[in-house]
């Protein structure tokens, strides 16, 4: 439980705002040394050129700590890894050009592990640390653009270079429903968990034909997975954002128009997001679901800190990027993102929205929920807010960040 927990709170704090992750990540030049956090095993490292010249270091530990310094005449560059064990090959071999001369290293029993960088000039290095699948991965950008020095291919080692590599931007795709759990039903039958399951199929297909995103179906039939679960399985899979679909429903059957939806603590921004929270969070009650209210008061107040600080910043901004994007297609019941306190969203760690494609219980709305060219124009708009969000919110280590970095925006 415990490890599980300082591994949510790595992630949450990699995803706040630039100005709070500065102070909480400590993104600083290094002068005669710092004190880094690193540790357990090195299980990967690579050699990469980019913008600038980086050194990533794979490590299976989120709480350690490591020292970094630098020695001149010769230039050399000491990276100490204290209780850090050498699981991974490094290269031993002199490079014949660029600003890194040779890579050295020395496993120093259990006490700690020292990379040593011959170097042939003075480098400004920046570091951070980007959580991963198991870990954290120390990134070490030696503040030498690439152009100016010339470097070798980028050196993988193997077997950890696919884990090295940059990964795809994942995107876990939420069909609201299903099973014995129909939702909403129009009135002329038509069922909600067969609209928004449609609709979410159409979606996957469009992001996976896009580069650098990898989207993650949260269920491919019709069958009911219980709100925990739904938020176990986009952890699990590493998800960057979480979309859950539904189709609107309100007692009026003249209400029409799509309406996106971040959480909120304090409760629901309107009367109808009140009403709408209540009906879906209803169905996690009958099917024996529990949310984060269970969690011990401390720690779910933290959890709830962090989630407004950052999380929910960055949910309202996909939620913005998606609205702007069905309004393009139709009708929006508000133009704004709203606000309500929707069991499905409070997943503390990962950018969530929930978006309802339009009224089911309008008669109009609901023709057009079941014709398939509809489901695909939704599908195509929220496949363009998305990719619109990721191109300025995609995480470090990711394909669509690393564009962004070359792009300088």
């Amino acid at each position: 439980m415990l490890k599980g927990t300082i591994a949510m709170f790595s992630r949450m704090v990699w995803r706040l705002p630039r100005s709070l992750l500065v102070c909480c990540v400590g993104l600083a030049l290094l002068g005669n040394s710092a004190i880094l956090h690193a540790g357990g095993k090195l299980n990967g490292f690579r050699m990469v050129q980019q913008e600038n010249v980086m050194l990533h270091f794979d490590l299976d530990s989120v709480d350690a700590s490591a020292d970094m310094f630098s020695l001149s005449k010769p230039d050399r560059l000491v990276i100490d890894l204290p209780g850090t064990i050498l699981a991974t090959q490094m290269p031993d071999k002199n490079f014949p050009e660029g600003v890194v001369k040779a890579i050295r290293y020395a496993q120093h029993g259990e006490d700690y592990l020292r990379v040593v960088l011959d170097l042939r000039g003075k480098v400004s290095p920046v570091y951070r640390f980007v959580p991963r699948q198991g870990g954290q991965r120390l990134i070490v950008d030696l503040g030498v653009k690439s152009h100016e020095q010339a470097m070798p291919p980028v050196y993988r080692t193997a077997p950890a270079a696919a884990a090295a590599q940059l990964r795809d931007a994942v995107v876990a795709i939420d069909a609201g429903h299903g099973g014995r759990d129909p939702g909403a039903i129009g009135q002329r039958k038509t069922l909600e968990k067969d609209i928004t399951l449609a609709v979410a199929l159409k979606l996957h297909d469009r992001l996976k034909a896009r580069p650098g995103i990898t989207p993650v179906l949260i269920r491919d039939s019709d069958v009911y997975v219980d709100l925990r679960k739904r938020m176990d399985i986009a952890r699990e899979s590493g998800a960057d954002l979480f979309l859950s679909i539904h189709a609107d429903a309100i007692n009026h059957n003249d209400a029409m128009g799509s309406s996106v939806y971040a959480l909120s603590l304090d409760g629901a921004s309107s009367e109808a997001a009140a009403w709408l929270a209540k009906s879906e969070n209803e169905a996690a009650a009958l099917y024996g679901n529990v949310d984060l209210g269970d969690l011990e008061n401390r720690l779910r107040q933290t959890i709830l800190s962090l989630t407004q600080s950052a999380t929910m910043e960055q949910s309202m901004e996909a939620g913005a990027d998606v609205l702007s994007e069905l309004e393009k297609i139709g009708n929006v019941h508000k133009p704004t993102v709203e606000q309500a306190a929707f069991a499905v969203l409070k997943a503390p760690d990962i950018p969530s929205i929930l978006i309802e494609t339009a009224f089911i219980s309008n008669l109009k709305e609901e023709e057009n929920l079941k014709n398939p060219r509809y489901q695909d124009q939704l599908a195509k708009a929220i496949e363009n807010g998305v990719a619109r969000y990721l191109s300025k919110r995609a995480p470090a280590g990711t394909i669509l960040a690393a564009e962004r970095r070359r792009q300088g925006s």
